[in-house]
């Protein structure tokens, strides 16, 4: 065995000599360098049991090695760009206009499908405006862990707009566009009598517009988003200082994100560039003058550790321009302090804010207040472990008739001589286990107020109320049996870098020696496998796919250490060109191989996938679009428009997973995690029908047949599938249209453990199902939940064989629902509900534990609580009900307790 093992590595060593000769020849010939060009080889390690594998040498291509770009600044990805802006005659030099420079590298961007348009590290001096056309992304070279002080890498100077505010905004993103990694910069601009400035990048009307790793050094006005209609905006780490106004959002109709957002005066004070003003003076602008971030109508809005720090008004929650409409959302992690105004509301719907683990304090300016609610104020708030204080005159101060809610949180700070923790004007109030920092002045109470519940709460058990109301009901109970939960901590909510290939090689597929066909014309399945088995011979890299259409027909498996990526560097769409393939392999067969299968660290990244064989009045199947087969596994900026099944990561064992910003419209199966993985993060899924509807590929469902799509998956789409995991987080996750939205099932007699963050179920049937969960339970923060379907539609199901523990931290539910929650088995608490609609009952339990504490419902006239004949225990306390308490009870004697019940 060693003899002929011995002559057949000799045989190889004389083949490969043979071919670099031959390569190097031609090389040379082309004028080449032989050691770019040179082979790549890898042997395949022999064992006693088997002979070697073939050795092939691996050409690779030197002029596809050009977009792959050597940034001066680290970067989390392999930074891949068909064009640069150096090749269109951008100087970079701070002193010639590099406006016509970088429009032309877009729009010839824009013509070739799409793609990145790179910005090297240098001053570029922009005298006009810029349009990013759809499928483009503007990319510059800057460090992703910079966080202040100097700016450096890529930098655009403003020059366009100076005293003309209602001017043409500096960057306009159309639809499925981003720009990310650089800084903007006003040259012009000065602290003594500032000039205003049109707003510095606008998402025009349409969706899908990622801002990304961009700082605003010294803009007047930053990002406006709306009002015309738009929506899928997603701003992610963004840093910067604003004169005006931050980030304007508003008739956003579909989730928009906001995460990661630094603003203070900070970024232009320590930027290092001219004519930047000392601290002190700019920080006492900004506090007489400027906002942070303001938010008019908007549907769900997710945002998250967002900080902002030195403005009048830190966060303004208002009303859609020219109307009356408002928004809900959800925040988690946001901290805003050192302004006149931490949290300003003005209008909310009737789903309200859910507001977890954050802070707000006010120090500035005349009469500081750190939350708001003016008269305009109508509907709910609850914030769950949330600090509030500072300096201010009044922590808290409610104008108007909404309910404000607390829980596990801290009031402090507030002028005890003159001023309160809360002054409610009119409204309700609920807080549990909320602690105020001082002995006196906890609650001013004047004439309007409708009602306070308070559970466990005030200054060493003790609750300060000065009552001028004329009619409040007032409730204020301390109960030693009682104990909150309290909220996770320390939660990852992403990992600490992105995965990425192994090496920095790049297979272009559309060059030699693959030459794939981009019009979907012909099958390249053979090309794209040969692409994949090079990249994996060559110890990993990325197998890019240009803008453009690919048939592949047969399944693919992307090697250990290598990246299947199309031209889309952001989140997007399936509107206007990019990468798309199109495939009917696994037609009619569930249980067929995967399409792609994605070897041990292996992912995908920046592009489509689409059936387009798929009959829209009778659903077909197919096998799964993408499955993991070992550790480390990931897709990133993918979308599926019509997947039948999208995501195996349950299969195999997948520890440390990471799902970040997959889109689409999945029919049967969404994401599915399981396999005893470990570690795992899924983050920013978006699925709606409208990924399918809108597209622009063939045989797509047309406006008329969004019913079918959307009809199919209520009854049949099983979203998020969650099994045999462990230190799970699943984070700003959405369905709309769906059976389950989100499912927590057993594998091989093993149930999942997860931390679910800010997730939303809309327009379903089951919210939220679960069947089985591991020793340490499942935690829910901030979920929406919305039930619309045909028949038996709940926020919430807890099935007879669930044995674990369940907890919901802040949750809003509405929508038609038939129940609101059903409770068969296990120990189920909620922590501040907002039950808006309620349902024929809301809690329906005929079996297992409930904790119900610190909720509202909404709904009048229901029966909002009912416990049945199984019911193990069951506590209701601290709630509040519109109209009264609707109860049923038939459960055994002395198993139900609480406030509500026995007052």
């Amino acid at each position: 065995m060693l003899i002929a093992y011995c002559a057949v590595v000799i045989l190889v060593i004389a083949v490969f000599i043979a071919i670099q000769a031959s390569k190097d020849s031609r090389n040379k010939e082309a004028g080449q360098d032989p050691e770019i060009s040179a082979p790549v080889v890898k042997e395949t390690e022999a064992t006693e049991d088997s002979e070697p594998s073939p050795v092939r040498a691996v050409w690779i291509n030197p002029e596809t090695q050009k977009k792959v770009i050597k940034t001066q600044f680290p970067s989390e990805d392999i930074v891949i760009a068909d064009f640069n802006v150096a090749d269109f005659g951008a100087a970079a030099d701070g002193k010639t206009d590099d406006t016509g420079a970088l429009q032309r590298a877009l729009i010839a961007a824009g013509k070739n499908g799409g793609g990145v348009v790179f910005v090297p590290a240098g001053r570029y001096k922009i005298m006009g405006t810029l349009l990013v056309p759809t499928g483009v992304t503007l990319r510059g070279d800057r460090s992703n862990t910079w966080s202040g002080g100097a700016v450096e890498g890529t930098i655009l100077e403003a020059y366009s707009g100076r005293g003309e505010e209602k001017g043409e905004s500096f960057i306009s993103l159309k639809q499925a566009s981003g720009i990310t990694n650089l800084s903007i910069w006003y040259p012009e601009q000065r602290l003594e009598d500032p000039y205003a400035y049109p707003w510095t990048i606008a998402q025009l009307s349409g969706d899908s517009a990622t801002i990304e790793k961009v700082t605003l050094v010294n803009s007047y006005n930053g990002i406006k988003i709306g009002p015309d209609w738009n929506e899928l905006h997603y701003v992610k780490q963004l840093s910067g200082t604003t004169l005006k106004t931050g980030i304007f959002l508003d008739f956003t109709t579909d989730i928009g994100r906001l995460e990661g957002i630094q603003l203070s005066p900070e970024f232009w004070a320590n930027s290092g560039l001219p004519g930047a003003p000392v601290p002190e003076a700019l920080f006492e602008y900004m506090t007489a003058h400027a906002e942070g971030i303001v938010m008019g109508r908007s549907d769900w809005e997710y945002m998250s550790d967002i900080r902002i720090s030195g403005f009048k008004t830190g966060m303004r929650v208002t009303t859609r321009t020219g109307s009356t409409d408002t928004a809900n959302a959800q925040f988690y992690r946001v901290d805003i302090d050192n302004c006149n105004v931490a949290l300003k509301i003005e209008g909310v719907n009737d789903y309200g804010l859910l507001i977890s683990d954050s802070s707000f304090k006010a120090n500035a300016g005349k009469s500081p207040v750190a939350i708001y609610a003016t008269e305009g104020f109508r509907a709910i708030v609850q914030f769950n472990k949330v600090t509030v204080g500072g300096l201010p005159l009044n922590a808290v101060l409610n104008e108007g008739s909404g309910v404000l809610s607390f829980e596990n949180s801290l009031i402090g700070g507030w002028d005890e001589s003159i001023g309160h923790g809360i002054v409610a004007k009119a409204g309700s109030l609920i807080l549990g286990e909320t602690k105020f920092s001082q002995p006196k002045g906890h609650l001013l109470l004047e004439e309007a107020v409708a009602s306070v519940n308070a559970l466990n709460s005030g200054f060493d058990n003790k609750l300060d109320i000065e009552n001028h109301s004329l009619k409040a009901e007032v409730k204020v109970l301390q109960d030693s049996q009682v104990q909150l939960k309290k909220l996770p901590q320390a939660v990852k909510l992403d990992i600490a870098m992105q995965p990425k290939p192994t090496t920095a090689l790049l297979f272009d597929v559309t060059a030699s020696p693959y030459d794939a066909d981009r019009t979907g014309q012909k099958d390249v399945s053979a090309a794209i496998k040969m692409a994949l088995e090079d990249a994996g011979a060559s110890g990993g890299g990325t197998v890019y796919l240009p803008a453009g259409t690919y048939r592949i027909q047969q399944s693919l498996t992307v090697p250990s250490g290598v990246e299947l990526r199309g031209s889309w560097d952001v989140p997007h769409h399936t509107i206007g060109g990019g990468t798309v393939i199109f495939t009917n392999h696994g037609e009619n067969d569930a249980q067929a191989s995967p399409f792609i299968s994605l070897a041990k660290s292996a992912g995908i990244r920046g592009l489509n996938i689409y059936y387009d064989g798929q009959n829209w009045d009778a659903i077909k199947p197919y096998s799964w679009t993408i499955q993991g087969l070992g550790h480390d596994v990931y897709v990133i900026d993918t979308t599926l428009p019509d997947s039948y099944q999208g995501i195996d990561f349950g299969t195999y064992d997948t520890s440390g997973h990471y799902i970040d910003y997959v889109a689409g419209s999945p029919l049967k199966e969404g994401i599915y995690v399981g396999g005893g993985a470990v570690g795992g993060i899924i983050r920013n899924v978006q699925f709606n029908p409208h990924y399918s509807a809108r597209s622009t590929y063939p045989n797509r469902p047309m406006d008329n047949e969004f019913d079918k799509v959307w009809g199919y998956q209520k009854e049949n789409l099983d979203a998020f599938r969650v099994e045999n995991v462990r230190e799970q987080i699943i984070f700003n996750t959405f369905v709309y249209g769906s059976l389950y939205g989100i499912h927590f099932a057993s594998q091989d007699g093993n149930g999942p453990e997860a931390i679910v963050i800010g997730h939303g179920t809309d327009g379903s049937k089951k919210g939220v199902y679960l069947e089985a969960a591991g020793p340490k339970g499942l935690t829910f923060i901030n979920t929406e939940l919305v039930s619309m379907s045909s028949t038996d539609k709940v926020y919430v199901t807890i099935g007879e064989q669930f044995k674990s523990e369940v907890t919901f931290f802040n949750t809003s539910m509405w929508g038609d629902p038939s129940r609101s929650i059903d409770v068969k088995s296990g120990k189920f608490t909620m922590q501040q509900g907002n039950f808006t609609v309620v349902g024929f009952r809301g809690i329906n339990s005929s079996g297992g534990e409930v904790y119900l504490y610190n909720s509202y419902f909404q709904q009048s006239g229901r029966t909002h609580v009912y416990a049945g004949e199984k019911i193990e225990r069951m506590v209701v306390t601290n709630n509040l009900y519109r109209g009264g308490m609707g109860y049923d009870d038939d459960a055994p004697a002395g198993s139900v307790s609480g406030s509500d019940i026995s007052p």
